[in-house]
């Protein structure tokens, strides 16, 4: 370490340099002081005088000389002395020190620095003088930096903390100012660890918690109460149990006191005051009354806090320290002993049955009034308080006690044959009879005794003895459980049946209890049809569960019935075991809700399908009616589009059928009675009938017997999917051949002719046949010839169902002739009835669709489906109509009342955001709170089923039209609609 540099401050003593005050006084003054005692002395020689003065101010001034050099000596060496000292302390010190030496404007070199803070550093003398870049790493020589150049700017002590490799470190910038011209020159750095202080303040905060843990758990709280300053402090558990916020409540004596009982406040003052007089601690139980009016009860604890330096309590109280304990809850608990206790004594006294309590040595310290009385002790005897040996010896002294009667069916043994539960019955000379049951404490400390007089007991079993033996007999033999109790429960006879039920004999049955077998969750249910029981309605019956030996469970049914007469109260009951019901009652629940599921789930499915079949069957079916309106289309062209339109119209028909077959299987199904051209019809199958057959080797034919009339009365669209279903699967199942479609016409001739006759429909193919095992099963559904033909042939298997229920609904039979590889003709026949020819058209083009001379309606139209949007709005524009087209149910709201007057809105309703119905009830709501005339809503949706008709009129919708539209219908249902409300803004 280099020795003290020339800028070390050196420290001086007071006076070290110039004249101190007190100084001695100058020559010239002396000289002053002699001339006036020159003109003062007349008649004395002046000369001696003078040199007398002289002599003595010399004297005077070397004496102070002397003592100034002594002095200016001391403190040099004293100063010299200081400054060994701080270097000593500057070189021995642990904390690293530096100095830096500041250079304006804000330039720090290191001056000096201490051994601990080059070796921390890792440099040596080497680095004085230089910069602190120079000294110290990057981070450490800013973050240096900073603190000096903040020092410098506040030109006062700066206190930092800073963090590093798991220590904590407190460094100190003091600015050391030149003593001449007072600017900082130089600026000292302390850096020392305080690491360990940081740990023992974390250890004190973590004691702290513990402590308010303790005291919260505890429920207890401390305070203290300096007396001079009146100051008085909680910790938070005190605030709690007073159920006060520490941010907002100072305690003071006086607010202490005020939460007192009003009772208690007195009490509380004279106690502590007594504490402090005779310098003694204190104990005060309390109750306290929370701000929400809740009274709690407390226990405080104070300790007397003596002056510092007195001792063994003879100093004055400085202050009380002490606890606050919350012990509402033991309290609780000791009313609740209190009372329980009481109870338990009125209870003692108030039993029909004596009761002894006989402790391990003899003694009896609990015997109730009871007792006393059926054994007739003497109160002079009760007096004395007796042990058992006396009570014992007074009772044979009396003959009170009387003759045992044993009974060892009522002692039970534990595995060392020793009695755990004792019962023996004594008759005394009275005729009496008195039951004594002994139980030992479960702690080993004696036993219970209770004595019971059963006398009017025994004398009703000697009677009901005989009639127990007429209903034993009866009940022995009966496969029902017989059971007889008395008024309490006690089993009097259980019949043998009890071992077939419940696997048990009656003996076990009788020891354990039947009640003891109930289900746990129909005990309640048992103890209410027993309460039930009365003078009034002395039957009931009750199914509950009871356990079998083997551990299984058993449902039953009980039918009480309640005895009165002079013995006493009786219960008959017969139990009889009604599993296997319980049982097909579960089976026939669960059945029912699988089917109801189902069931929901097959309406589901339907609507579901229906709604995604019809949807691209409207944009189909909608292009061949547009089509077919073009007056430009050739013969052949018109002759494809009709094909097509005719197909479309078929698979509409038959997505109608699977919905039909649902009704079919429900009963819902009707069959319509419309006059219809059976020629044409067979026609029509015939023609899409030969477009699947595709340039196969099939010749397809028709015959028509000349009797077949032109003109019927029937469900065309019935018979027309039947013939469809079986030309189809004739033509499928025919590699090559033929298929022929022969129509019949069978009349009864005895009866007129236009009485119901029937008509005969046969397919006949050269196919592959069917086997003579299959055709019994042909028209089950989803059956087919083998398991082979659903992958060659495709199809469900559903076809031939369907049509077999369709034709019974007509009231015809169908069925089918077949032999393997040699072809099948399937027939069928249904009763028809003549009808009057009507004018058939000529397949051209209809003017429906065409523009008419009627009036113009705006018509809002609610459409998600673009194709379905184009086809509904051409149509209605071709028939002259202006046409808004929304795609969803906010639009439409808007659109019906906020952009004009409507004649009417055809609404969709499965679209996107807001539906349809949603959007009909917003419109419905909108035009009764605004007094609005009733807008026509009419449902354009490709649900067809009857439940979604009916919530569409339960939304307001005013008809339901489904997709594919019917052009007629739909025209036929706006007009009327319009009709009946009026046009909003018709024109001509």
């Amino acid at each position: 370490m280099a020795s003290l540099p020339i800028w070390w401050p050196a420290w001086r003593a007071p006076g070290a340099e110039g004249v101190t005050p007190g100084a001695s006084p100058t020559p010239a003054v002396l000289m002053e002081s002699m001339t006036g005692l020159k003109e003062d002395a007349r008649g004395v020689d002046l000369a001696l005088v003078t040199v007398v003065l002289a002599l003595a101010g010399l004297v005077l001034i070397g004496i102070r000389i002397g003592r100034r050099r002594r002095r200016n000596a001391l403190a040099r060496r004293s100063a010299h002395e200081a400054q060994l000292l701080l270097r000593d302390l500057f070189e021995a010190s642990a904390d690293r020190q530096f100095i830096f030496h500041v250079r304006p404007p804000a330039d720090f070199r290191l001056a000096n620095w201490n051994p601990a803070a080059a070796a921390a550093a890792g440099r040596g003398d080497e680095v004085l003088g230089r910069p602190i870049e120079a000294v110290l790493s990057a981070i450490q020589a800013a973050q240096m930096r900073t603190a000096l150049a903040r020092t410098l700017a506040d030109g006062k002590t700066v206190r930092l903390e800073n963090h590093a490799d798991g220590s904590f470190f407190e460094a100190v910038h003091v600015p050391l100012r030149n003593p001449v011209t007072q600017a900082i020159d130089r600026i000292y750095v302390g850096i020392h660890d305080i690491s360990h202080l940081k740990l023992a303040e974390a250890e004190a905060r973590e004691a702290n918690r513990l402590l308010v843990l303790a005291e919260q758990v505890a429920h207890v709280g401390h305070w203290d109460l300096q007396l001079q300053a009146r100051r008085l402090t909680w910790s938070d558990e005190v605030y709690r149990i007073h159920g006060l916020d520490p941010a907002t409540f100072r305690p003071t004596i006086r607010r202490s006191l005020a939460a007192c009982h009003p009772d208690d406040r007195a009490s509380a003052r004279t106690i502590v005051t007594r504490a402090i007089r005779r310098r003694e601690g204190f104990d005060i139980a309390l109750r306290l009354v929370r701000p929400s009016g809740e009274v709690r009860d407390v226990l405080v604890r104070g300790l007397c806090q003596f002056e510092h330096g007195s001792a063994g309590g003879h100093g004055s109280v400085r202050s009380i320290f002490g606890v606050f304990a919350d012990v509402t809850e033991v309290k609780q608990a000791e009313r609740a002993l209190a009372d329980k206790s009481a109870l338990l004594e009125a209870t003692l006294e108030s039993m029909d049955q004596g009761l002894l309590l006989i402790g391990a040595d003899g003694s009896v310290p609990v015997i109730n009034r009871r007792a006393v009385e059926i054994l007739s002790l003497p109160p002079a005897l009760m007096a004395q308080r007796p042990d058992y040996r006396a009570i014992r010896r007074s009772l044979r002294e009396s003959g009170a006690w009387g003759t045992s009667i044993q009974d060892p069916r009522h002692w039970l043994l534990d595995e060392n044959r020793r009695t755990t539960d004792l019962r023996s019955e004594r008759r005394r000379q009275d005729g009496s009879v008195i039951e004594v049951r002994s139980l030992p404490m479960h702690t080993g400390e004696g036993y219970v005794q209770t004595l019971t007089d059963i006398t009017h007991r025994r004398r009703s079993d000697e009677r009901l003895r005989e009639s127990e033996a007429r209903f034993r007999l009866l009940a022995d033999y009966t496969s029902d459980l017989v059971v007889l109790d008395d008024a309490a429960g006690r089993h009097r006879y259980i019949a043998p049946a009890v071992t077939s039920m419940l696997g048990y004999s009656a003996e076990e049955a009788d020891a354990i209890g039947l009640r003891t077998l109930v289900h746990a969750e129909d005990v309640a249910k048992l103890d209410a049809t027993l309460r039930a029981l009365g003078a009034e309605h002395p039957t009931g019956s009750v199914i509950y569960r009871m356990r079998r030996k083997a551990g299984t469970w058993i449902w039953v049914e009980a039918a009480f019935r309640r005895i009165e007469d002079a013995t006493g109260i009786q219960v008959i009951q017969a139990i009889r075991d009604v599993s296997e019901r319980k049982t097909q009652e579960a089976d026939l629940k669960s059945a029912r809700a699988a089917a109801e599921a189902a069931a929901r789930a097959k309406a589901e499915f339907l609507a579901n399908m229906s709604h995604e079949l019809r949807t691209p069957l409207a944009g189909i079916l909608g292009v061949h009616d547009l089509l077919r309106e073009d007056a430009t289309l050739t013969r052949d062209q018109a002759r494809f589009v009709g094909l097509a339109r005719e197909s479309g119209r078929s698979l509409l028909t038959i997505v109608n059928d699977i919905l039909d077959f649902s009704k079919i299987e429900a009963g819902h199904l009707t069959i319509e009675a419309l006059p219809f051209s059976l020629p044409a019809l067979i026609e029509g199958c015939r023609e899409l009938s030969a477009e699947t057959l595709q340039d196969r080797p099939i010749a397809f034919g028709i015959a028509i017997a000349p009797d077949v009339p032109e003109w019927v009365l029937g469900d065309p669209t019935r018979l027309r999917q039947v013939i469809l279903n079986l030309t189809t699967n004739a033509i499928k199942f025919t590699p090559e051949g033929s298929v022929t479609l022969r129509a019949s016409w069978l009349q009864d001739p005895a009866k007129p002719r236009r009485s119901r006759a029937r008509l005969r429909i046969e397919l006949i193919d050269t196919g592959i046949g069917i086997l003579p095992e299959t055709l019994p099963h042909l028209f089950e559904r989803f059956a087919q010839a083998d398991g082979s033909t659903s992958r060659q042939y495709g199809g469900t298997g559903l076809g031939l169902t369907i049509c077999r229920r369709l034709v019974q609904l007509m009231g015809g039979e169908i069925g089918v002739e077949s032999a393997f590889g040699a072809g099948s003709t399937f027939w069928f026949e249904v009763p028809l009835r003549l009808a009057e020819a009507e004018s058939a058209a000529e397949d051209r083009p209809s003017p429906l669709l065409q523009a008419t001379a009627g009036a113009v309606w705006r018509v809002l139209l609610a459409e998600d489906n673009a194709i379905n949007q184009e086809i509904i709005g051409t149509v209605l524009r071709q028939k002259g109509h202006a046409v808004t087209v929304v795609e969803d149910g906010e639009r439409a709201v808007a659109a019906a009342l906020d952009q004009g007057p409507l004649d009417l809105v055809l609404m969709d309703v499965q679209m996107p955001g807001q539906d349809g119905l949603a959007a009909t009830r917003a419109i419905r709501a909108r035009e009764q709170a605004e007094g609005r005339s009733r807008l026509p809503i009419i449902a354009l949706t490709a649900n067809a089923m009857s439940e979604e008709i009916e919530r569409c009129h339960a939304a307001g919708m005013d008809a339901h039209v489904a997709k594919p539209v019917d052009w007629s219908v739909l025209f036929a249902t706006m007009e009327r609609l319009v009709r009946e409300t009026g046009p909003a803004a018709a024109t001509r």
